[in-house]
């Protein structure tokens, strides 16, 4: 794993070096006084609500997405010298992952968007100087809405006349408290995205409210967390006796295991503290015994502990495995004792999987290893790895060194011949996790480290769109050898040269697509295809299945929230005729492909790539092609119109916006389905409606661990009746026909990376929701609602269980707390602990978790103390709660008035 810049040559290094050594700036000049003197602060004005006409009218006539705009400022506080009106020689760069539109009140400053999120500020004429001691609001018309602190981008640069940027040093961090203002700072509705908005703002007397609602309908979980194993089997019996103790560990013999699963078992066993080398240690006796579970499903395993000894019996290796886990899974580290159990169980689905984003933000290879090996402890079996993306190239490959030389650095290079432009926070250096790949050696790693825990690796080349790494790098690439070797140059080109078409992709790029017309195109990708498979050869795990991505091929300014301007609909944004192309209408290439009938009409474009793409995967010997809705939303019928022996969909639609019938449509058309739906699977989303929260929010406001929990991925038309849509209301959905299960290979969350640039980032973003997928993966609940076809839910209708519900999630939250918290604490993992609940009962502050087994804490105004029933009231200015260990402590709640308790 590279994650500082890794160079072809030493005159890329020196340019590199050129672009970030501050000691090549005179600190006389105004770029290093403003790089070293500024404070910068971030903040949203007025969010949009729908309510205030002109700010309406100005958004239309600025060109913005359904005539929706905000707006918001960035100050910028001189606490040096000052820079004078004469001193223009300078540029200040920053991202915004909306389309800032407009400067709204000065100019002296000429603003322009470069690329994707990278907007710059430009010293006009009338630039009057920023004197010290002074502040320079300056504010935005922006697109859309910024209704979490985490939408803000860090690492805001200046660049000087002969292009040498520096960041200001105030923003080069990760930890945006300081320079991100509060949400709600100048309205205490400015959260709602409109004004109808009927979420509840998380505070603390509503999280009281949610935490104990079901106590007070079902009472108490008492002790059934400790014979609960997560994820559930489909039986367990816990016969009368003592629990088993573990002070000495427990010794592991297998049979019939690979040398490398049994190392990774012994691995878990250690990290758990149970290896303890005794001659007393509790004996577990491993076997994997296909005859006698007869038909029994891949994964199918039998456990007995008994007070002398353990047994599992699996019907492979993997179910020998999780047969272990299962086992573990029973342990209760506090009181290093587990109960007497009986278990019988088998997998739900083929595919439990999740998805690391790693284009968006690089993450190292420990994360991706502590990730695996929570997925194996949780019977996850499926790590659907995306790494390419428009802001970055992941993976090494020979033979296209410029792939990792350029495609997975970002620096300050307008030109682009060494490294991408800045993106989402990463400003103008590659020292942070903008920037860094993994090499071949380390892909070869991960593929063995999974494989040895039961996890098969499904790697993901996201293209015709979200590809600008691979265009950017393959540009780099012409202009290096067109001169010496023009048929090199050309051979894995991906874009017409001669194609003008005007668009504009979901993330703001002009040039992030490849061209599907191009014979270039198909040898590039049959490269890639043939050095990846290499490298599973020689780790010596088989390529299965090939995700070649294919979503959101489009041009946003031709969609319906735009029309050509001026025109006359209020909630549409102007724009020119131009604008509204198809992607590649202008392509010479394209328009010679349909002249000569293969396809008929740009439309039937991404339909070509993806049988194009198919045929490649065919040929490699790889049975599996997998895609997300987008790309094979055309493909009429998959069997037929597929090279492949099998093909999969991610179905990824938000299920307030039809993603139930998306689904359904797949499998109409032939399509495996692995139910992926983000309002309820993508773990990039908030966990609360909390604007402190850090995550994305286009597909839900919030989703929690019992969001999860609660999701029913055969007939996910029942969740209608749960959980609203992400502005708080109701929606109704329709059940399919029965025989749409048998189309159901599975379910994956995802965890995408736009706002999440650290490894720490990923584990409080995944973690404890991965525990939640990896029950309902596994296990179906009986609160689950068999298939009625044409059965209707709504928030009004009343055919779930609710208590049911309740009942399951209320064990699973205790094991979680008592047990498995604890687990991740002994992993290194760092899970997001909980915010409490709290309300004022007369001198008494009542509190509440979402899951026991935490201990809270109070702050007095001089440190912080155990929370006991003891405690006053009065005596409570803030409270906590820490992780299972109590090494680490999560959001403070602060007391703000007699009545409640608000977070921060």
């Amino acid at each position: 794993m590279k994650r500082l810049p890794l160079f072809a040559s030493l005159a890329l290094s020196a340019f590199i070096t050129s672009c970030s050594d501050s000691e090549s700036v005179s600190p006389e000049g105004a770029t290093a006084r403003i790089a070293a003197n500024f404070d910068v602060t971030q903040e949203i004005l007025t969010n949009f609500q729908g309510v205030d006409a002109d700010l309406r009218a100005q958004c239309k006539q600025a060109g913005g997405s359904e005539a929706t705009c905000s707006t918001y400022r960035i100050s910028l506080i001189n606490n040096g010298p000052a820079i004078g009106a004469e001193e223009r020689d300078w540029t200040l760069y920053f991202h915004s992952v909306r389309r800032a539109l407009a400067l709204l009140n000065s100019d002296e400053f000429t603003l322009e968007r470069v690329n994707g999120d990278l907007h710059r500020l430009t010293p006009t004429d009338a630039f009057s100087g920023i004197p010290s001691g002074e502040p320079l609001a300056l504010d935005f018309l922006i697109e859309s809405w910024m209704q979490f602190e985490s939408d803000f981008q860090p690492r805001l640069f200046v660049v000087d006349a002969d292009g040498q940027a520096q960041v200001i040093e105030s923003t080069d961090t990760d930890d945006l408290q300081d320079i991100v203002l509060p949400i709600t700072k100048n309205d205490p509705d400015n959260w709602k995205r409109v004004a109808s908005d009927a979420n509840t703002l998380a505070t603390a007397a509503s999280r009281f409210q949610r935490f104990t609602a079901d106590t007070e309908i079902i009472g108490d979980a008492g002790e059934n967390w400790r014979g609960r194993i997560i994820p559930q089997p489909v039986s367990t019996t816990l016969p009368d006796g003592a629990p088993v103790k573990l002070d000495n560990g427990l010794t592991l013999t297998a049979n019939g295991l690979p040398e490398g699963s049994v190392a990774a078992l012994k691995q878990r066993i250690e990290q758990l503290g149970l290896a303890k080398g005794s001659n007393e240690a509790y004996p577990v006796e491993v076997a994997v015994a296909p005859s006698s579970f007869g038909g029994a499903v891949a994964g199918a395993y039998r456990l007995t502990v008994g007070e002398d000894g353990a047994t599992v019996t699996g019907a492979d290796e993997s179910g020998a495995f999780y047969g272990v886990q299962s086992l573990l899974a029973l342990v209760d580290l506090k009181s290093k004792t587990m109960p007497l159990a009986e278990v019988e169980d088998a997998p739900r689905f083929p595919h439990r999987g999740m998805f690391l984003d790693v284009g968006r933000n690089f993450h190292s290879k420990e994360v991706v290893l502590k990730l695996l090996d929570q997925m194996a402890a949780y019977k996850l079996n499926r790590f659907h790895f995306h790494l390419s993306d428009d802001e970055g190239w992941r993976l090494e490959v020979p033979g296209l060194p410029e792939l990792t030389e350029v495609g997975s650095q970002r620096c300050f290079d307008l030109e682009e011949n060494h490294c991408l432009l800045p993106q989402l926070g990463s400003g103008p250096n590659a020292d942070n996790f903008g920037s860094g790949f993994y090499s071949v050696d380390d892909y070869v790693e991960i593929l063995r480290y999974a494989a040895d825990r039961q996890i098969e690796v499904v790697p993901e080349f996201d293209m015709p769109a979200h590809a600008r790494a691979a265009v950017v790098s393959m540009e780099a690439r012409y202009r290096k050898l067109k001169d010496t070797d023009p048929a090199a140059a050309s051979t894995y080109r991906l874009i017409d040269p001669k194609d003008d078409t005007e668009y504009l992709s979901v993330q703001f790029y002009n040039d992030s697509y490849i061209n599907p017309c191009m014979d270039s195109t198909y040898q590039f990708v049959g490269k890639l295809i043939s050095e990846v498979k290499a490298m599973h050869d020689t780790a010596g795990v088989p390529l299965e299945t090939w995700h070649f991505g294919g979503d959101e091929a489009v041009n946003i300014l031709a969609s319906g929230s735009f029309e050509v301007g001026p025109g006359d609909d209020p909630a549409k944004g102007n724009v020119t005729a131009e604008q509204r192309n198809k992607p590649w209408a202008n392509s010479p290439q394209c328009k010679k492909l349909i002249a000569s009938g293969e396809v008929k009409a740009i439309d039937e474009l991404g339909e070509l790539y993806a049988k194009r793409v198919s045929k490649l995967v065919a040929d490699a010997g790889i049975p599996t092609m997998a895609a997300w809705n987008d790309g094979v939303k055309k493909i009429a019928d998959a069997d037929t119109e597929l090279a492949t022996e099998h093909s999969y969909v991610n179905s990824w639609a938000p299920l307030f916006w039809g993603g139930g019938d998306e689904s359904v449509h797949f499998y109409e058309t032939g399509f495996d389905l692995v139910q992926s739906h983000s309002d309820y699977l993508y773990f990039d989303m908030p966990q609360e409606v909390d604007p402190a929260e850090r995550g994305y929010y286009w597909a839900s406001r919030y989703t929690d661990t019992r969001k999860t929990f609660s999701y029913t991925p055969l007939n996910t038309a029942q969740l209608a009746e749960l959980y609203p849509n992400r502005d708080g209301q109701g929606w109704t959905a329709t059940s399919p026909a029965a025989e749409f299960a048998h189309n159901v290979s599975g379910m994956q969350g995802q965890l995408w990376s736009e706002v999440v640039r650290t490894d720490e980032a990923v584990e409080y973003q995944v973690f404890p929701r991965l525990l939640a997928l990896a029950e309902r993966a596994w296990h179906q609940a009986s609160w689950e609602l068999p298939i009625q076809e044409g059965q209707v839910f709504s928030a009004e209708t009343k055919f779930m269980d609710k208590q049911a519900l309740a009942r399951d999630w209320q064990t699973f939250a205790a094991a979680l707390g008592n047990k498995e918290l604890r687990k991740l604490d002994r992993a290194g993992i760092a899970y997001r602990v909980p915010v409490p609940g709290a309300v004022i009962d007369g001198d008494v502050v009542k509190t509440a978790l979402p899951y026991p087994g935490l201990v809270l804490e109070y702050f007095d105004g001089d440190s912080w103390q155990p929370l006991t029933d003891a405690v006053a009231a009065q005596a409570v200015q803030s409270i906590r709660a820490r992780s299972a260990d109590g090494k680490r402590a999560g959001r403070a709640v602060s007391l703000e008035t007699p009545k409640t308790l608000t977070a921060r």
